[in-house]
């Protein structure tokens, strides 16, 4: 839905059966459109320890195409990625996703990292901190929510993201997530939800005001990301939120799916290199209970079936 298309619907809800003459309406939209175009974006940073895949995770959201390295730490500056959509593009851009440098990575820039985040997360709307999915050991990161961070704006974090990254790796471990539909295993998907729980509880250890949400994703899998784009959105300051209404759109995140387990669309569009329009087919595949994947995953026909049985 594009901006003129959001606020007429929202005229509708509001007005109800009461007509609006169209001088006033577009007297109104010009208003809005102006407001958007001036106002500053919504703006996200991805936080959290050096080597949890925030720059992965950036650009498997936004095609940023930042220095990825698994040997030492590369972001060591403040990098803003303006990302645009077809939506809304104001004279701001669409969002700012700011790529901050991984905390811990030695004593020595630790304080250069620090005052790094300091600057940067008092003029954000919503912080990501990235966590790998597999490590349970979160002492330092709860040290660092505690101190540092609290002190440099506490309301950020009550409804900051938690991204678990990195799920695949999950016991038992990538060899048990399943190629074909891209998604974790019935054993790997009961540990994915144990470890939410947990990150869950030690967060609320020292932040007992947090009502942010967590996501199991994979930037290597592209695995969730639709729902942590989602969650990234959704934590946006009511006061904000109007900003993001007609910018919340992104991709499928189907592409490591077989494509004969797409619909027959899915798959003329891959075909033609055609950027997919967002569906419903990546929260239905997501959201299947362990029960439905058995009972699919093995069986492609039946799989195809289902599919067209959703209509989708």
């Amino acid at each position: 839905m594009d901006l003129r298309g959001f606020v007429q619907s929202l005229a509708r809800d509001i007005l109800g059966d009461q007509k609006m003459s169209e001088e006033d309406f577009e007297e109104i939209y010009s208003m809005i459109e102006d407001r958007v175009d001036n106002e500053p974006p919504p703006r996200f940073a991805f936080i959290g320890e050096t080597g949890v895949g925030k720059s992965s995770t950036l650009n498997a959201l936004f095609n940023a195409g930042l220095d990825v390295s698994h040997i030492e730490a590369c972001t060591q500056m403040v990098q803003g990625v303006e990302v645009s959509f077809n939506e809304v593009e104001g004279v701001n851009g669409a969002l700012v996703a700011y790529d901050m440098p991984g905390l811990g990575e030695s004593q020595l820039k630790q304080k250069e990292h620090i005052a790094l985040y300091e600057q940067v997360l008092k003029d954000v709307d919503v912080a990501l901190w990235i966590l790998d999915a597999q490590n349970r050991a979160i002492a330092s990161v709860q040290q660092y929510l505690e101190t540092e961070l609290r002190a440099i704006h506490p309301r950020l974090l009550e409804q900051m993201v938690i991204a678990l990254n990195k799920v695949e790796l999950v016991y038992p471990g990538e060899t048990a997530w399943h190629p074909l539909a891209n998604l974790p295993s019935e054993e790997q998907e009961k540990n994915i939800k144990g470890r939410i729980r947990d990150v869950k509880r030690k967060i609320r250890e020292v932040l007992p005001n947090w009502q942010g949400k967590i996501i199991g994703y994979s930037a290597n899998k592209r695995y969730n990301l639709p729902h942590l784009f989602d969650a990234m959105m959704d934590a946006v300051p009511n006061k904000r939120r109007w900003v993001v209404a007609s910018r919340k759109a992104l991709a499928d995140f189907l592409e490591l799916v077989d494509p004969q387990l797409l619909p027959p669309e899915k798959r003329r569009q891959r075909a033609n290199h055609q950027q997919p329009q967002p569906s419903k087919m990546s929260d239905i595949v997501a959201n299947m209970s362990p029960e439905e994947f058995a009972k699919f995953g093995g069986d492609k026909e039946a799989f195809l079936a289902w599919v067209k049985q959703q209509e989708l």
